[in-house]
């Protein structure tokens, strides 16, 4: 009897892992053509809902920290409930798809044709994955690109402004596709979804100077613009109505007037607020919040506005800047229906929070 070597038997743990969904549709969905590639750092999912619409997701930091086995490409549920082609590229660590693998990868299957197979390719990330998005348009002359929050680049020459991603500014930035607001001249359109008001996401996307930019200024979300509008409900219709061709500036505003009244919006807007030269407004801030049912904010307002009632002291401590504020009381909210008491919003008067720039 041959007793194999502790080599070639495979860990039990490894045996235990659960199948990743896209592996289990491809065997029982009516959707089993697809592929998966394994390579040095990155994985590539591709799904085959036909020729009509490709999108090409690529994953963001917080996705590649992921160690399961069964983690799914950015976007996956969303992008099979629409019935669309995906392309999800995944990283397995901070590298910003500066892997020679993946240049390889996606540069082969440009060679291919695979691209052109499809009527229409988005590509889409958010971060990291919106950097991707932008720099990698090229590979498809013509597509649509729809970036949160995205980074122009990390490359030092570029953007030696740039302090965040330490581990990014430490990749290769040498090679092609190092700068994704020149690549992302060769889309049809480029739809960048930031907050104007968060200075180092402003700086990146000064970058992007082509006349196929649309601006879509998602005011006091913070760096995770996405996050942003998945809480409010909103981020499936914002990617729908671009994939069909319906996005404008105009567009995008009305959409995003829904998400005024979450939490993380108010809240943001409440530090903003109170930073500056405008804390005495504070106490109109705190009246139209409370007009919409949520009481612990307009508190709040109200505190920090007796709060900056006086001088401060000459010794006081600076403050954390509205936006350190915002990520550390968004990472602390959820949107339910205490919070959000969505019967409430129709018959409040939303105009005096509106008018709030």
């Amino acid at each position: 009897m041959i007793n194999p070597s502790s080599h070639d038997i495979e860990p039990e743990a490894d045996r235990a892992e659960p199948a990743p969904r896209w592996l289990i549709n491809f065997r029982r969905s009516g959707h089993r053509s697809g592929s998966y590639i394994s390579g040095d750092g990155f994985g590539a999912v591709f799904t085959d809902r036909g020729d009509n619409v490709l999108m090409v997701s690529f994953d963001n930091v917080s996705s590649a920290a992921e160690d399961a086995l069964d983690r799914l490409p950015w976007g996956y549920d969303f992008v099979a409930k629409n019935g669309w082609s995906q392309l999800g590229v995944m990283t397995f660590g901070a590298d910003w798809y500066r892997n020679p693998g993946v240049l390889d990868h996606l540069e082969n299957l440009r060679d291919q044709g695979f691209f052109r197979r499809f009527g229409k390719v988005v590509m889409t990330g958010t971060s990291m994955g919106g950097y991707a998005a932008c720099a990698f348009a090229s590979l498809a002359p013509g597509c649509t690109v729809i970036a949160f929050s995205p980074q122009s680049t990390l490359k030092p020459e570029l953007v030696p402004w740039e302090t965040r991603f330490p581990a990014g500014r430490r990749a290769d930035w040498s090679g092609a596709f190092a700068d994704g607001a020149a690549e992302s001249a060769a889309a049809g359109q480029v739809f960048l979804v930031y907050d104007p008001g968060f200075q180092l996401d402003q700086r990146h996307i000064d970058r992007f100077t082509a006349p196929n930019v649309v601006h879509l200024k998602a005011r006091y979300a913070g760096h995770k613009s996405a996050l942003f509008l998945r809480r409010a409900g909103l981020l499936s219709t914002v990617v729908r109505q671009i994939v069909a061709g319906r996005m404008s500036p105009q567009e995008f505003a009305r959409i995003y007037r829904a998400g005024r009244t979450v939490p993380w919006y108010l809240y943001a807007m409440k530090a903003r607020i109170g930073e500056g030269r405008h804390a005495h407004l504070l106490p109109r801030f705190a009246k139209a919040v409370s007009s919409l049912g949520n009481e612990k904010i307009a508190r709040s307002a109200l505190a920090m506005a007796k709060e900056r009632s006086g001088p401060p002291p000459g010794n006081a401590r600076l403050r954390p800047t509205s936006h350190e504020m915002i990520l550390a009381a968004s990472a602390r909210m959820t949107v339910d229906s205490e919070e959000l008491p969505w019967q409430n919003v129709q018959k409040h008067r939303q105009k005096n929070l509106m008018n709030w720039k």
